[in-house]
């Protein structure tokens, strides 16, 4: 898990313009922070994919035309719950009776951590597997929707697990989190550039993409 400065400017808006060295020392100072005080972990499991979208045995069906695209193909998926823990949120808190720039750039620093920890867990996941995984899909990608992250959890008995729950409103506690599905293809691994971009939104032009991940603020 690393927090790529590019990727950091990104998810704050940047574009490309120029950045001065205080702003590059605190977008540092940030991220260092962040990776001392997080506390990642994660579930996986493995579902054999039905015909009719149904995570075989769960009673667990695939909601949406854009999740059942992206794994179209896939006969067993991956699903995943992945946290970095309350403790970045904590000092989120803590920051924001102090500073809201601070307390911005901490919050930004543990949304960039998250996906570079969900990023390792595939990057191991591809390791071990002889065929092409697809990227991550999450609820709310698309019109998959977040509704399932209850289900998906349930699933995954996250709160047990890894200290993961999914409240009333379907938002995930605590907040920095994810979960998503990952297909295995019968593609060799040679074929990754046949499903699709891998993910990375923040440096992403296309605003427009049914797959484009929902970042926190």
């Amino acid at each position: 898990m690393q927090i790529d400065r590019d990727e950091f400017l990104r998810y704050l808006g940047w574009n490309g313009q120029k950045t001065e060295d205080t702003l590059l020392q605190k977008l540092d100072e940030a991220a260092k922070k962040c990776l001392a005080l997080a506390s990642p972990r994660s579930v996986v499991r493995k579902f054999r994919l039905t015909q009719e979208g149904e995570l075989a045995g769960t009673g667990f069906f695939l909601q949406g035309q854009d999740i059942r695209k992206h794994l179209s193909g896939c006969r067993e998926v991956y699903l995943l719950a992945a946290t970095i823990g309350q403790g970045v949120e904590r000092a989120v808190s803590v920051a924001e009776n102090k500073s809201a720039h601070e307390a911005l750039l901490l919050d930004t620093a543990a949304s960039c951590a998250v996906e570079s920890y969900c990023d390792d867990i595939g990057e191991d996941l591809q390791k071990n597997c002889p065929t092409l995984l697809t990227p991550r899909f999450s609820c709310g990608y698309g019109d998959f929707p977040v509704q399932a992250q209850r289900e998906i959890c349930a699933l995954l008995r996250t709160d047990s697990q890894i200290g993961l729950c999914c409240d009333e409103s379907f938002l995930l506690t605590p907040r920095k989190s994810v979960t998503a599905f990952i297909g295995i293809t019968d593609l060799p691994r040679t074929h990754a550039s046949a499903r699709g971009c891998g993910n990375k939104c923040a440096s992403c032009k296309h605003g427009g993409c049914a797959f484009r991940k929902r970042t926190e603020p």
